[in-house]
Protein backbone atom coordinates (compact mmCIF):
# COMPACT_ATOMS: atom_id res chain seq x y z
CA UNK A 1 0.00 0.00 0.00
CA UNK A 2 0.82 3.41 -0.91
CA UNK A 3 1.55 5.71 2.10
CA UNK A 4 -1.31 8.15 1.51
CA UNK A 5 -3.75 5.26 1.48
CA UNK A 6 -2.53 4.30 4.66
CA UNK A 7 -2.67 8.17 5.84
CA UNK A 8 -6.36 7.95 4.64
CA UNK A 9 -7.51 5.35 6.52
CA UNK A 10 -5.81 6.93 9.59
CA UNK A 11 -7.52 9.96 8.59
CA UNK A 12 -11.06 8.30 7.93
CA UNK A 13 -10.28 6.51 11.57
CA UNK A 14 -9.54 9.85 13.88
CA UNK A 15 -12.89 11.76 11.89
CA UNK A 16 -14.60 8.33 12.54
CA UNK A 17 -13.71 8.13 16.28
CA UNK A 18 -14.47 11.93 16.71
CA UNK A 19 -18.08 11.58 15.02
CA UNK A 20 -18.82 8.15 17.03
CA UNK A 21 -17.27 9.21 20.41
CA UNK A 22 -17.96 12.74 20.52
CA UNK A 23 -20.78 14.21 18.18
CA UNK A 24 -23.17 11.43 18.39
CA UNK A 25 -22.75 11.06 21.93
CA UNK A 26 -23.22 14.69 22.60
CA UNK A 27 -26.74 14.22 20.65
CA UNK A 28 -28.03 12.24 23.20
CA UNK A 29 -26.25 13.93 26.10
CA UNK A 30 -27.78 17.46 24.86
CA UNK A 31 -31.61 15.21 24.25
CA UNK A 32 -31.71 16.05 20.78
CA UNK A 33 -32.68 12.67 20.68
CA UNK A 34 -34.28 11.99 24.19
CA UNK A 35 -33.47 8.97 25.69
CA UNK A 36 -36.33 9.22 29.08
CA UNK A 37 -37.01 5.27 29.77
CA UNK A 38 -33.34 4.55 31.32
CA UNK A 39 -31.41 6.83 33.18
CA UNK A 40 -29.23 8.74 30.02
CA UNK A 41 -25.88 9.02 32.03
CA UNK A 42 -26.37 5.21 32.71
CA UNK A 43 -27.31 4.48 29.03
CA UNK A 44 -24.19 6.65 27.87
CA UNK A 45 -21.85 5.26 30.25
CA UNK A 46 -22.28 1.90 29.72
CA UNK A 47 -24.43 1.00 26.43
CA UNK A 48 -23.77 3.73 24.05
CA UNK A 49 -20.28 3.42 24.92
CA UNK A 50 -19.92 -0.11 24.84
CA UNK A 51 -21.83 -0.51 21.20
CA UNK A 52 -19.29 2.43 19.54
CA UNK A 53 -16.76 0.67 20.60
CA UNK A 54 -17.12 -2.71 19.57
CA UNK A 55 -18.89 -0.93 16.24
CA UNK A 56 -15.51 1.51 15.76
CA UNK A 57 -13.72 -2.16 16.46
CA UNK A 58 -15.40 -4.26 13.80
CA UNK A 59 -15.33 -1.24 11.44
CA UNK A 60 -11.52 -1.18 11.88
CA UNK A 61 -10.78 -4.46 12.04
CA UNK A 62 -12.75 -5.28 8.64
CA UNK A 63 -10.93 -2.81 6.96
CA UNK A 64 -7.40 -3.56 7.86
CA UNK A 65 -8.29 -7.10 6.66
CA UNK A 66 -9.41 -5.82 3.04
CA UNK A 67 -6.62 -3.90 3.16
CA UNK A 68 -3.92 -6.72 4.45
CA UNK A 69 -5.88 -9.14 1.71
CA UNK A 70 -5.21 -6.77 -0.94
CA UNK A 71 -2.34 -6.05 -0.50
CA UNK A 72 -0.88 -9.16 -0.24
CA UNK A 73 -3.11 -10.48 -3.70
CA UNK A 74 -1.86 -11.84 -6.50
CA UNK A 75 -4.85 -10.41 -8.35
CA UNK A 76 -3.61 -9.25 -11.73
CA UNK A 77 -6.61 -10.59 -14.10
CA UNK A 78 -10.31 -9.16 -14.39
CA UNK A 79 -11.50 -12.98 -13.66
CA UNK A 80 -10.89 -12.96 -9.97
CA UNK A 81 -12.94 -9.87 -9.60
CA UNK A 82 -16.03 -11.71 -8.61
CA UNK A 83 -14.05 -13.40 -5.46
CA UNK A 84 -13.06 -9.68 -5.06
CA UNK A 85 -16.01 -8.14 -4.49
CA UNK A 86 -17.11 -11.05 -2.53
CA UNK A 87 -14.82 -10.59 -0.06
CA UNK A 88 -15.34 -7.27 0.78
CA UNK A 89 -19.08 -7.52 0.74
CA UNK A 90 -18.44 -10.53 3.30
CA UNK A 91 -16.24 -7.62 5.34
CA UNK A 92 -19.18 -5.52 5.36
CA UNK A 93 -20.98 -7.91 6.78
CA UNK A 94 -19.10 -7.40 10.03
CA UNK A 95 -20.15 -4.29 10.61
CA UNK A 96 -23.44 -5.18 9.54
CA UNK A 97 -23.66 -8.04 12.56
CA UNK A 98 -22.75 -5.83 14.21
CA UNK A 99 -24.99 -3.27 14.28
CA UNK A 100 -27.43 -5.55 14.97
CA UNK A 101 -25.84 -7.56 17.88
CA UNK A 102 -25.26 -3.50 19.62
CA UNK A 103 -28.67 -2.18 18.63
CA UNK A 104 -30.89 -5.12 19.86
CA UNK A 105 -28.10 -7.17 22.55
CA UNK A 106 -26.57 -4.30 24.16
CA UNK A 107 -28.95 -1.20 24.29
CA UNK A 108 -31.43 -1.07 26.63
CA UNK A 109 -33.59 1.73 25.40
CA UNK A 110 -35.90 0.90 22.39
CA UNK A 111 -36.08 4.84 22.13
CA UNK A 112 -32.79 4.68 20.89
CA UNK A 113 -32.68 1.68 18.44
CA UNK A 114 -33.60 3.76 15.35
CA UNK A 115 -31.39 6.59 15.96
CA UNK A 116 -28.71 3.87 16.72
CA UNK A 117 -28.91 2.03 13.69
CA UNK A 118 -28.71 5.29 11.85
CA UNK A 119 -25.54 6.22 13.76
CA UNK A 120 -23.93 3.32 13.22
CA UNK A 121 -24.51 2.75 9.37
CA UNK A 122 -23.20 6.46 8.57
CA UNK A 123 -20.28 4.95 10.97
CA UNK A 124 -19.96 1.92 9.28
CA UNK A 125 -19.66 3.92 6.32
CA UNK A 126 -16.83 6.21 7.40
CA UNK A 127 -14.80 3.47 8.52
CA UNK A 128 -15.37 0.39 6.44
CA UNK A 129 -16.55 1.96 3.08
CA UNK A 130 -14.43 5.27 2.95
CA UNK A 131 -11.51 3.97 3.84
CA UNK A 132 -11.62 0.83 1.29
CA UNK A 133 -13.10 3.08 -1.70
CA UNK A 134 -10.74 5.68 -1.23
CA UNK A 135 -7.21 4.19 -0.24
CA UNK A 136 -7.46 0.00 -1.45
CA UNK A 137 -3.91 -1.02 -3.17
CA UNK A 138 -3.98 -0.29 -6.99
CA UNK A 139 -4.55 -4.37 -7.75
CA UNK A 140 -8.13 -3.91 -6.19
CA UNK A 141 -8.68 -0.29 -5.89
CA UNK A 142 -12.08 -0.31 -8.21
CA UNK A 143 -13.61 -3.24 -6.09
CA UNK A 144 -15.71 -0.98 -3.81
CA UNK A 145 -18.96 -0.23 -4.71
CA UNK A 146 -18.25 3.56 -5.65
CA UNK A 147 -14.34 3.85 -6.01
CA UNK A 148 -14.40 4.49 -9.49
CA UNK A 149 -16.08 7.78 -8.76
CA UNK A 150 -14.49 8.25 -5.42
CA UNK A 151 -11.08 7.89 -6.80
CA UNK A 152 -11.07 8.51 -10.40
CA UNK A 153 -13.40 11.18 -11.03
CA UNK A 154 -13.33 13.02 -7.60
CA UNK A 155 -9.64 12.26 -6.11
CA UNK A 156 -8.34 12.19 -9.53
CA UNK A 157 -6.55 8.88 -8.91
Amino acid sequence: MKPWEIIRIIIFSIIGAAVMFLGQRLIYENQIIPIQKVPLNTWLGTDYTTSALIMFAVCIIATVIWCILAATSRFNDGGSTGRWMLMWWLLGLLPMASIGFTVFYINRSDEAQMSLMGFFVLDTLLLYWLPTATSSPEAVKYIPPGAFLLRHQLMGD
